[in-house]
C-alpha cells in the first residue's frame, strides 16, 4: 500500500490498534481515531521525487564546508541486502549535518532515500515542509502518559518494514557533548522491534522476512559547532533551534573545514540479534533484550570509527600539565602511539601522515585555522599548546579514539593497583580492572565479564607478552610500567574519573538523611570542578562537564547512593569516594612519569614515584 495518512487509517492495524486503545483508555472509538489520525499526520512523511532532489541539493549546499570520505568497502554488499530487506541505517550523532553527509554518500551510491527519524525541534518552517516530502520523519522528544503516540508510532515503523523502506536515525538521542558515543536511548529502537516482532506473528507475513541494522561511523576533521557544544557542556544554555539559528549556521558552512570521514559497520541482522539477546538473557522480555541489541550496534559503531589526525595531536597536547611541546616532542609523544595502533591494526583515516616533521605541521595548521591550537614562534623554536579557552573541543575530537585505548587505560590503572596491593599480582590486576570497568560503566561500551577479561589479557600482553605466567611480583610490576613507551590512562580516562569524584566527594559531605536533587547536584558540582581547577586540584579542565557530571549520577545511581538513609548509607557514599580518589591518584603518577618522558628525565620512573608516595 501506499504510506498516506488515509492508507494506514484504512488499514485493519489501524482499527485494531484504536479499538486495544479505546479499551485500555475508556475513550470512545471516535475520540481515540480522531486522535490516532492527529498523531500520523504529524508524523507521516513522503519521498516525492521533486521535494527529494531539491533536498538533496540544500543538503548538498549546506555541508559544502566538507569533502567526503566514504569507506566503499561495504557499501556494495549493504546494497545487496537492500534489495530483499529493509535497512535501518543507525549513524552516531557529532552534527547537525549528519544526515546531510550520509545522503551525500548513499545517493552517490544509488540507495534510495531513507526515511530517518528526526526531532520535533527541528521542524521548523519552510524547511520542514520540504524535509517531510523528502523522508524526514519528525517525532516527538518526549511521549509520557500519551498511549495514543507510542502505538501510532509503532504502526507506522511496521508499515515501513513491510514495504521494505530504508529508515535512520540517531539513536544516542542527541549529539555527543564530549566527542565519544553515548549511551543509546531506547525509545525508538523498542518501537521498531515491537513493530517488527509485531510484523513476523502476521500469519500473512513472508516467512523468514528480517531487518538490517547498518552501523555507520561519521567523523569530521574539525566542527564549527564543538565551540556550542563546549559551551553547552560546562553549564551554558543552548541555543534554541529558530530561522535566525539556521541562518547563522548555514552561514558558518562557507569556511573550509577539510573532511568528513563515513565508515559503515558490520551489518547485523535483526532476527539473529533478537535469538543472542534474548538467549543472553535467558528472558524475552523487550526491557532487557533492546539493550543488549543496542549494545552490539553501539560496539559495531564504535569498531567502524577510523582515528583521524586531530584526534591524535589533541591526544597529544592534553594533560600535560599545561606544558606546551616543540615539535620534536609532539613526535615522540606520537611515535610509540602510532606504533600500538600499527599493532592492533586500528583504522585509520586515508590523511593521516603524522610521522614525518612535515605531515605533522600540515595536521597542526589545521587544528590552528580553527583556534583549538595555538603557537608560539618567538623563541628558539615554536612551540604548541591547546589554547587556554578551547580544552573541551580539543577533548571532544581526543574522545572520538578513546575506545580504542580505553583498555590500554584500565591495564595501567590495574597493574599499578597490582603494585600497590600485597597479594597476588594476577588476582590483584583483575580485581582492579573489574572495579574500573565498573566505574566507567556509563562511559564506555564493555562486554561480559568473561570477554572483558580475555580483551584485558590481550591487552597486557601486547605490552609484555606472557606477563600473567611468568611470576611478576611487585617490583617486577613497576619496571615493567618503566619500561613502556607508551602511557594513556591520564589522557583516556583520567578526566572521566576526575569529574567523578568531584560528585563522589560532594554526595560524601552531604547529610545522607538529605533527598538529592540531581539537577542542582549537578549544577553545584559544575561550580566546584571550576574552582579545583582554578585552584589546580584539578588536573583537566575536561572535567568541568555537565555530561560527565551526570554520568556520575547514574553510577551512584546504580549504587544506591541517592536515596535518603543513615550512617550505613554515609559510609557507601564515602567508600565510593574513595575508590574513586584511588584511581585518580594512581593516573597522577602516570602523568608524572609520562612527564618526565616529554622531558626526558629519567629519574622519574614510575617505580620511584611510587617509592616517594
Amino acid at each position: 500500500m501506499e504510506l498516506t495518512v488515509d492508507a494506514i487509517v484504512a488499514s485493519p492495524e489501524f482499527a485494531a490498534r484504536v479499538a486495544a486503545l479505546s479499551e485500555e483508555t475508556g475513550r470512545t472509538l471516535p475520540d481515540v481515531s480522531a486522535d490516532a489520525r492527529r498523531c500520523l499526520e504529524e508524523m507521516v512523511a513522503t519521498v516525492e521525487p521533486r521535494s527529494t532532489q531539491a533536498w538533496d541539493r540544500f543538503g548538498a549546499w549546506l555541508s559544502r564546508s566538507y569533502s567526503i570520505d566514504a569507506s566503499t568497502e561495504q557499501l556494495r554488499h549493504i546494497r545487496e541486502l537492500g534489495l530483499k530487506h529493509s535497512l535501518v541505517f543507525l549513524p552516531n550523532h557529532r552534527s547537525y549535518l549528519d544526515p546531510l553527509v550520509l545522503r551525500r554518500v548513499l545517493v552517490n551510491y544509488g540507495f534510495p532515500p531513507n526515511f530517518v527519524l528526526g526531532g520535533m525541534n527541528l521542524a521548523k518552517w519552510p524547511a520542514s515542509v520540504l524535509a517531510k516530502r523528502a523522508g524526514l520523519i519528525f517525532i516527538r522528544r518526549s511521549t509520557r502518559d500519551d498511549p495514543v503516540y507510542p502505538a501510532m508510532m509503532r504502526l507506522y515503523l511496521g508499515c515501513l518494514l513491510r514495504v521494505r523502506a530504508n529508515l535512520e536515525w540517531y539513536f544516542e538521542g542527541g549529539r555527543t557533548r564530549t566527542g565519544k558515543l553515548r549511551p543509546p536511548r531506547m525509545g525508538v529502537l523498542r518501537y521498531l522491534i515491537d513493530a517488527f516482532v509485531e510484523n513476523c506473528a502476521d500469519p500473512l507475513a513472508p516467512a523468514g522476512e528480517d531487518v538490517y541494522f547498518i552501523p555507520v561511523s561519521i567523523v569530521y576533521d574539525q566542527q564549527h559547532e564543538v565551540e556550542a557544544i563546549s559551551y553547552e557542556d560546562t553549564g551554558g544554555s543552548k541555543t534554541p533551534e529558530s530561522l535566525r539559528w539556521l541562518y547563522g549556521f548555514a552561514r558558518a558552512q562557507s569556511t573550509r573545514r577539510g573532511q568528513v570521514h563515513v565508515r559503515f559497520g558490520e551489518p547485523l541482522s535483526l532476527l539473529e540479534s533478537l535469538d543472542d539477546a534474548r538467549e543472553r538473557a535467558g528472558s524475552d522480555d523487550p526491557a532487557t533484550v533492546v539493550p543488549r541489541v543496542a549494545f552490539d550496534i553501539a560496539n559495531r559503531i564504535n569498531a567502524a570509527t577510523p582515528i583521524t589526525p586531530s584526534a591524535l595531536i589533541t591526544f597529544a597536547l592534553l594533560d600535560n600539565e599545561g606544558r606546551a611541546l616543540t615539535l620534536g616532542e609532539l613526535l615522540d609523544v606520537l611515535d610509540p602511539l602510532l606504533t600500538y595502533v600499527r599493532e592492533r591494526h586500528l583504522p585509520l583515516t586515508s590523511d593521516i601522515d603524522l610521522a614525518r616533521p612535515d605531515g605533522l605541521r600540515q595536521a597542526l595548521r589545521t587544528l590552528q585555522s580553527e583556534g583549538v591550537v595555538e603557537v608560539y614562534d618567538g623563541g628558539l623554536e615554536p612551540v604548541f599548546a591547546v589554547a587556554p579557552d578551547r580544552y573541551h573541543e580539543a577533548a571532544f575530537y581526543r574522545n572520538t579514539l578513546a575506545h580504542w585505548f580505553v583498555y590500554r587505560a584500565i591495564a595501567e590503572n590495574s597493574l599499578l593497583a597490582a603494585a600497590e596491593s600485597g597479594g597476588d599480582v594476577v588476582d590483584a590486576t583483575w580485581s582492579a580492572a573489574l572495579q574500573l570497568r565498573d566505574l566507567l560503566k556509563f562511559e564506555f561500551f564493555f562486554p561480559r565479564k568473561r570477554e572483558f577479561a580475555e580483551d584485558m589479557r590481550a591487552e597486557i600482553n601486547l605490552a609484555r607478552p606472557g606477563w600473567d605466567g611468568e611470576g611478576l611480583d611487585h617490583e617486577g610490576v613497576l619496571k615493567a610500567l618503566d619500561q613502556t613507551h607508551l602511557y594513556v590512562s591520564h589522557r583516556i580516562i583520567g578526566p572521566f574519573l576526575e569529574a567523578y569524584l568531584v560528585v563522589a566527594s560532594r554526595l560524601a559531605d552531604r547529610e545522607p538523611a538529605a533527598p538529592v536533587d540531581r539537577d542542582a547536584l549537578v549544577q553545584e558540582c559544575l561550580g566546584i570542578a571550576k574552582q579545583d581547577w582554578l585552584m589546580h586540584r584539578l588536573h583537566s579542565p575536561e572535567s568541568i562537564s555537565r555530561d560527565l557530571m551526570q554520568g556520575a549520577l547514574k553510577l551512584a545511581d546504580n549504587r544506591g547512593l541517592l536515596g535518603v538513609g543513615g550512617e550505613a548509607l554515609r559510609e557507601q557514599r564515602e567508600a565510593f569516594r574513595d575508590e574513586l580518589r584511588a584511581a585518580v591518584e594512581r593516573i597522577g603518577v602516570v602523568r608524572r612519569a609520562a612527564m618526565a618522558q616529554i622531558e626526558g628525565d629519567g629519574r622519574r620512573t614510575i617505580s620511584r614515584i611510587m617509592r616517594r608516595r
